[in-house]
C-alpha cells in the first residue's frame, strides 16, 4: 500500500473515531464496538492489513495506550475516593483474577483437553481487565466515584498478575523449571516498587518544574517525564502501568502529601495541570484509543470456528462468575447499578493478546490453539462488555441484576 494512501486512511480513521465518539455521547452506543469491528474487517476478513507487519511496534503501541490512559485517569482520581475504594479494589482484583483463572483452567481442560500448564497459562493471561476499555466506559455511566476508582485501580493492579504469573508458567512449559518463591517475591516487589517510583517521581517532577519554570509552559514535558518513569520501571521488571497510574494520582493529589521536609525543599510542590495540557492529554488519549481498538480487531486471528464458538461460551461463563465475585466482595449497601457495572467490566485487552502470542513464538506444541482461544475470549469479552454496558446504561438490563443483588439501593447520589 502506498504511503500516501496510508496517510489518507489514517486521516479517515481519525474522523471515524470522532464520529463514533459523538454517537457514544448521544446514544450511549460504545464506540469501542465499531472500532473493533472495523479492525476485524480490514484484518481477518479482507486481509488488507497483516498484524505481523507491525512487528515490535504492536507492543510499543500497547504500552503507549496504557501509559497515557492510566495517567489521565490517575489525575482525575481523588485520595478520598482511593481510600474509600481500597478495600473493594484489592478484594475484586484478587477474587476476580483467581476466579477467572480457575474457571478458564477448568473449562479449557474439559473442552479442549489441553495439558494442565497450557490451561493454567490461558487462565492467567486472561485473568485481568483492559484499562483502555474500562476507563473509557466507567466515565460514561452514572456510578459513584468510589466505584469508578475501584474499577480503574483493578484494571491497573491486575496487570501485575497477568504479567508475572503467565510468564512464570510459560517458563515452566518451555524449560520445566519454575521457582514459586521467585514468583511471589517478583510480584510483591513489582507492586510496591512501582507505586514508590510513581509517587516519588511526582515529587521529583514537582521539584524540577519549580526549579525550571519554563517547563510549565510546555505541553510535552510532563508526558516525556512520564515516559521516562514508565520505561525505567519496566526496565527494572516492575509494573509500568501501576507506575503510570500512581504518578497520575500523585500529580493530582500532591496537596495530600505534604511532609514538612518536602515543603521546605519545594515551596510550591502542588502541580496543577493547566487546562491546555489537560486538553492535550485528552486528545492524545482519544487518538491512541481509536487506533488501539482498531488494532485489537486487526489482531484477532481465528482460524477455526469451533474455537471461536467455545471462546464465546467460556466468556459467557466468565460473566456469570464475575457476578458471583462482585456479590461476595462488594458491600450490600453499594447501589445496584454500581454492582451491575462492576459485574460487566471484565473486558480483556491488547496486553493479554501480546502475552497469548508468546507460546507460539517460542515453539510450544500448543501455541496455535492457546493463541486462538485467547484471541477469541478477548474478542467476546469486549463484545459482551460493550453490549451489556449499552443495555445497563439504558436501564434495560437493570431488573436482571436484581435477581442476584436484590432491589435495594437502585439509585445513587453522584456526589457521594
Amino acid at each position: 500500500m502506498q504511503t500516501s494512501v496510508i496517510i489518507i486512511f489514517i486521516g479517515l480513521l481519525i474522523f471515524l473515531g470522532h464520529y463514533l465518539s459523538g454517537v457514544f455521547e448521544r446514544k450511549s452506543i460504545p464506540d469501542v464496538l465499531g472500532l473493533m469491528f472495523l479492525g476485524i474487517l480490514i484484518g481477518p476478513v479482507f486481509h488488507l492489513i497483516d498484524p505481523s507487519s507491525f512487528g515490535k511496534f504492536s507492543s510499543l503501541f500497547s504500552n503507549l495506550v496504557l501509559i497515557f490512559i492510566l495517567f489521565e485517569s490517575g489525575t482525575d482520581l481523588k485520595i478520598s475516593e482511593i481510600k474509600a475504594s481500597f478495600k473493594d479494589s484489592v478484594g475484586i482484583t484478587t477474587i476476580g483474577f483467581f476466579t477467572t483463572w480457575i474457571t478458564i483452567f477448568i473449562l479449557c481442560k474439559i473442552i479442549f483437553g489441553l495439558p494442565i500448564l497450557a490451561c493454567l497459562f490461558i487462565g492467567a493471561t486472561l485473568g485481568g481487565t483492559s484499562s483502555a476499555v474500562v476507563v473509557g466506559l466507567v466515565k460514561k455511566i452514572s456510578i459513584k466515584p468510589k466505584t469508578s476508582a475501584t474499577l480503574i485501580i483493578e484494571s491497573a493492579e491486575t496487570d501485575v498478575f497477568t504479567l508475572a504469573i503467565p510468564l512464570s508458567i510459560l517458563g515452566l512449559m518451555m524449560t520445566g523449571e519454575m521457582k514459586a518463591n521467585l514468583v511471589v517475591s517478583q510480584f510483591i516487589s513489582s507492586l510496591v516498587l512501582a507505586l514508590f517510583i510513581g509517587i516519588t517521581g511526582a515529587f521529583l517532577w514537582s521539584l524540577i518544574i519549580n526549579k525550571i519554570p519554563t517547563l510549565k509552559t510546555t505541553k510535552f514535558s510532563t508526558p516525556a517525564f512520564l515516559l521516562i518513569l514508565y520505561g525505567l520501571t519496566e526496565y527494572l521488571n516492575f509494573s509500568g502501568p501501576l507506575t503510570a497510574l500512581s504518578f497520575g494520582i500523585a500529580i493530582g493529589n500532591l496537596q495530600y502529601f505534604e511532609p514538612q521536609l518536602i515543603k521546605r525543599i519545594i515551596p510550591n510542590q502542588n502541580i496543577i495541570l493547566p487546562k491546555e495540557e489537560k486538553d492535550f492529554f485528552s486528545e492524545m488519549v482519544f487518538l491512541l484509543r481509536t487506533f488501539f481498538f482498531i488494532f485489537i480487531g486487526i489482531s484477532i486471528q481465528i482460524s477455526r470456528f469451533d474455537w471461536l464458538f467455545w471462546g464465546g461460551f467460556i466468556t459467557l461463563i466468565l460473566y456469570i462468575v464475575r457476578i458471583l465475585a462482585v456479590k461476595i466482595v462488594i458491600s450490600k449497601d453499594t447501589p445496584l447499578i454500581d454492582k451491575a457495572t462492576m459485574s460487566i467490566m471484565i473486558p480483556k485487552g491488547l496486553g493479554s493478546a501480546v502475552i497469548a502470542t508468546l507460546p507460539l513464538q517460542q515453539g510450544s506444541a500448543d501455541g496455535a490453539i492457546i493463541q486462538s482461544i485467547c484471541f477469541s475470549i478477548i474478542l467476546f469479552s469486549t463484545l459482551y462488555c460493550v453490549v451489556l454496558f449499552f443495555l445497563l446504561n439504558r436501564k434495560i438490563s437493570l431488573p436482571f441484576y436484581t435477581i442476584f443483588f436484590g432491589n435495594e439501593n437502585a439509585t445513587i447520589n453522584k456526589n457521594e
